[in-house]
């Protein structure tokens, strides 16, 4: 039984292991490292970990299993620095959103009486470091394990239990494997969502009001591109070669677009939208993704002081935990539109039969 765990980097994904951990294994000790003594104060504060330490040594040598929650582009030099201090048996085991790289480059540094198993959650918020932690981040997420021959059966048993436990769903993919499929449906949505906002943002330098007109489903598509900008480019990067067919694919799917729009051929913009929709439609559910789709309740309220409050409030009391909070406003000195989001179905729920019960129109939205 695993007894003593070591998180390196205690951000987002880092800070939420630990809390999922400590809720669902209290009898595990988990140790934190991070540059900053601050930041382990505050997750001691918040039972992401039992401890915490600025020095690799007192943090890894008693450590079974050590996740390492850096940048990428840090983990190679966290490897060396941590490789004298490592009993025989440890599991080293990674979070980072590319994977042949790192398992390479890990497994060539990390001596054979070590295991490394390369893993990667489907997780994240659109909040950066501890604040954005969450106990709840890996609830119905995928989280995808990499092994390679060289890994042991007991290292992947191992980690594979651990990750069930913190609530998420594991998927078993080689290192090429998760590269290629991760880049489509993570790594190039990110990348359009990032051009979508800067092509609208640019129009907006040179004529204000498109971002005030920006409701829902500009929001919606390209909320991912409010993530860690350090942290995408150092995986557009390392993920170059599987990325960049497809954003030349994407730019195809475009072109083809604007011929048929230019051309006014109706028939093929239709059947091109249609069969868009219907892959959208078939779309599995139940997983959450790398900034979770939250689901939402939107709130018609009246203008007035201390409204927002007064709603929180509300759920509050009931132990209803809300993620996120967006207003729009409808016209000056007429109220407007609260949207909450929320990471748990029942919580969206709960929501709406309390503030229907109250007299607010509402109506849920979102996942």
């Amino acid at each position: 039984m695993i007894r003593n765990i070591t998180i390196i980097g205690l951000g987002v994904i880092g800070g939420s292991l630990g809390m999922a951990l400590k809720k669902k294994k209290p009898e595990i000790k988990v140790c934190g490292i991070d540059t900053r003594q601050e930041v382990l104060g505050e997750a001691v504060a918040r039972k992401a970990i039992d401890w915490g330490t600025l020095h690799f040594e007192a943090a890894v040598r008693d450590a079974e299993v050590i996740f390492l929650a850096t940048p990428m582009t840090a983990m190679p030099v966290v490897c060396q620095e941590i490789v004298p201090f490592l009993k025989p048996g440890t599991i080293i085991t990674d979070v980072g959103s590319t994977k042949r790289y790192i398992v390479n480059t890990l497994q060539e540094i990390l001596p054979p009486t070590v295991q490394f198993v390369g893993g990667h959650p489907m997780a994240g918020s659109e909040k950066g470091g501890l604040q954005g932690a969450h106990e709840l981040l890996f609830e119905n997420a995928a989280y995808i394990l990499t092994p390679t021959l060289k890994t042991s059966s007991n290292a992947m048993e191992t980690v594979k239990q651990l990750v069930q436990d913190v609530g998420a769903k594991v998927i078993l993919l080689s290192p090429e494997e998760h590269d290629r499929k991760v880049a489509a449906v993570s790594h190039l949505p990110h990348l359009v969502a990032s051009a979508l906002v800067s092509t609208v943002g640019e129009l907006e330098e040179r004529e204000k009001g498109y971002f005030a007109l920006a409701a829902g489903g500009f929001r919606d598509s390209t909320r991912i591109a409010a993530s860690n900008s350090e942290m995408w480019c150092d995986i557009f990067l390392q993920n170059e070669k599987a990325l960049l067919p497809l954003v030349r694919g994407f730019r195809e799917s475009l072109e083809r677009l604007e011929k048929y729009i230019e051309e006014k051929n109706a028939q093929a913009l239709l059947e091109m939208l249609r069969q868009s929709r219907l892959w959208r439609e078939g779309l599995p559910t139940g997983l959450k993704g790398i900034v979770p789709q939250l689901h939402e309740a939107v709130v018609i309220v009246p203008d007035r002081p201390g409204i927002i409050a007064e709603l929180s409030n509300l759920l509050g009391e009931q132990g209803i935990n809300i993620s996120d909070i967006e207003i729009q406003p409808v016209r000056e000195d007429d109220g407007g539109i609260i949207r909450f989001g929320f990471i748990r179905e029942e919580w969206r729920n709960q929501a709406v039969e309390i503030l229907q019960t109250k007299g607010f129109p509402v109506r849920k939205t979102g996942v």
